[in-house]
Formats: C-alpha cells, sequence, structure tokens
C-alpha cells in the first residue's frame, strides 16, 4: 500500500479527508495537493482523518504544520483525528515540539 487519500463534504462545508498508507518522497505530493486543494477554499474546514496512515516522513510533519499556518490565515480550522504516535526512528531531525504546537493552535 503507499497513499490513499479521500475527500468528500461532511455537512454544507467541511471537508474530511482519509489519509490511509505511507507518506515519504514518493507520495508527498499528492498528500500536499490534496491539503492545498481543500486549504484553498474561503473559511476552510479540514477534517483529517489519519487512522489509517502507517507512516509518514518529517517532509510530510513539515507540510502539514504549513497547511495548519494557511488554514488559520484563511480564518478556517483545521481538525486532526487518528494520529497515532510518531515512533522515534521517523521522528529523527524533525522538530515535533513545532508540530505539536501547530496543531494546537489549528485546535484553538
Amino acid at each position: 500500500m503507499r497513499l490513499n487519500v479521500e475527500s468528500s463534504v461532511v455537512g454544507s462545508s467541511a471537508t474530511l479527508l482519509i489519509v490511509a498508507g505511507i507518506i515519504d518522497w514518493s507520495t508527498i505530493a499528492q498528500f500536499q495537493a490534496a491539503l492545498a486543494r481543500s486549504v484553498s477554499r474561503p473559511r476552510p474546514a479540514i477534517l483529517l482523518d489519519f487512522t489509517g496512515l502507517l507512516s509518514w516522513s518529517p517532509e510530510a510533519q513539515a507540510v502539514l504544520a504549513r497547511a495548519t499556518g494557511q488554514v488559520r490565515l484563511h480564518g478556517g480550522q483545521l481538525v486532526v483525528a487518528g494520529l497515532a504516535p510518531i515512533p522515534a526512528w521517523q521522528a529523527d531531525g524533525c522538530d515535533l515540539r513545532e508540530l505539536d504546537r501547530a496543531l494546537e493552535h489549528a485546535a484553538d
């Protein structure tokens, strides 16, 4: 399994992105494109379901942090669900505190 990103509209305006598989150098563009489509809407409301995420790179984590900031700039909200703790071997070289702060601010 590589990466599967399913997008659907929930309610009248929220976008649900269900992410399953692996986000690495070969699939990060797909992940980034799916987020960009949702973020570009006025006052985006995005629900990200990572229940099926098996692995993701520090670059993918940075993509999520940037998207979170962009959503806030557009007056929207990004909510993450189902995100398992990142294994230490995957977190090497990545500032998890920065990602945690970005995701915390999205929940405010």
